[in-house]
């Protein structure tokens, strides 16, 4: 089992330009996880490319967080239905 791996947010919000109010909003809504230890914040490695993909939806489409928990939950259902759909395609192939 892996090792989680967290990034202080402070030092993410400085190298990307992304404002540490968008990182804490984004996690006031539930789309990331965040990790407070001794007056910092962190952020799992994992959720970078989740904030970058939302930062770029609401800052160059305009869509408010809502909207992007909306289009989190959609992606989620698709891609657990795209997972059924292959099972189901390989079981057919079993049976041609």
């Amino acid at each position: 089992m892996g090792r989680e791996k967290y990034i202080l947010v402070s030092h993410f919000c400085n190298h990307t330009q992304i404002e540490l109010s968008f990182v804490e909003n984004l996690h006031e809504y539930g789309l990331v996880r965040i990790q407070k230890k001794e007056n910092e914040i962190f952020i799992d490695e994992k959720d970078i490319t989740e904030v970058e993909k939302m930062f770029r939806l609401h800052h160059d489409l305009g869509i408010n967080f809502e909207g992007l928990d909306a289009i989190k939950q959609l992606l989620k259902r698709i891609r657990k239905m795209e997972k059924e759909l292959g099972l189901v395609q390989k079981q057919l192939n079993l049976y041609q």
